[in-house]
């Protein structure tokens, strides 16, 4: 094998293990679920051409590691027959990662819904660099959303009907983050503190607190070792996601130096273009 060919191969989803003899096959989720059907196959590929097990990566992918240079191409075969992806690496977009979303009992949006269909347009789009998607379907952000080139996280903005309020102090003791305060009988919310999660509006029995669903956006995150936390560049109604993502994704087209990060184009042209470009959404 020469350098292209494993090149090649990783771009596939086959990359070269560290005995340097080895391939671990790395095959994509949507959005971190599978079939019982296509596990029990994948299965059974692990037995027959690895060494009987299967691992996950950080993004939700199947990986099977131990596979031999020779047996590729039937695992390829079998992996067309199960209509299975193999791949995820390179100057593309990555796999793109979602928690559970209204599986889970925080859920505000259905993070696996958009995951699968943001995934569907722009999975293994060329760009500039890799680039990573993680969304979270509440602030509790089990997905690390900040930590991604965009990242995209339930909100649910509550808002006070002074009227109807008595400052029971229900919406008070449900707020975590000690954002509301009750001032002359009436509950009063901290926007800089508040992040957003609905509890309130959910606790309040005389229901004079409305709710308002969206999405907050963050761009230029990345791990490992140059780390950054993506900043946040606001909230945004989740029908204009994907339009908003195809956005993100031609400033960064446009505007990358070789070779450059997404959070490092940001850091090098100022936030301010990027807001400028997104503001009638």
């Amino acid at each position: 094998m020469n350098k292209n060919e494993i090149a090649n191969l990783k771009m596939q989803g086959f990359i070269l293990q560290n005995d340097g003899k080895h391939f671990a096959l790395r095959i994509k989720t949507d959005a971190g679920c599978m079939d019982s059907e296509k596990i029990d196959k994948l299965s059974e590929i692990s037995k027959k051409y690895g060494r009987n097990y299967i691992s996950f990566t950080v993004r939700l992918c199947v990986e099977i590691p131990w596979i031999n240079y020779e047996d590729i191409p039937k695992i390829k075969e079998e992996l067309k027959n199960l209509s299975l992806i193999s791949g995820g690496t390179g100057n593309t977009v990555r796999p793109l990662v979602a928690c559970k979303g209204t599986v889970c009992t925080h859920g505000l949006i259905d993070s696996q819904k958009i995951c699968n269909e943001l995934d569907s347009l722009f999975f293994g789009k060329k760009l500039p660099h890799k680039f990573k998607i993680g969304i979270s379907g509440c602030p509790n952000n089990c997905a690390k959303a900040q930590l991604n080139d965009i990242g995209i996280i339930g909100q649910r903005i509550p808002k006070i009907n002074e009227e109807n309020c008595n400052g029971c102090t229900l919406c008070l003791k449900s707020c975590s983050v000690d954002a509301i305060t009750i001032v002359d009988k009436k509950a009063v919310i901290d926007y800089e503190k508040c992040v957003n999660c609905g509890k309130c509006g959910k606790s309040c029995k005389r229901k004079c607190i409305s709710l308002k669903d969206g999405v907050l956006i963050s761009v230029g995150g990345k791990f490992g070792k140059k780390y950054k936390i993506g900043e946040n560049i606001g909230i945004y109604d989740a029908p204009n996601l994907e339009k908003i993502v195809s956005e993100i994704m031609d400033y960064f087209k446009e505007n990358a130096d070789s070779h450059e990060r997404f959070g490092d184009t940001i850091d090098r042209t100022g936030i301010s273009s990027l807001k400028e470009k997104l503001k009638d959404y």
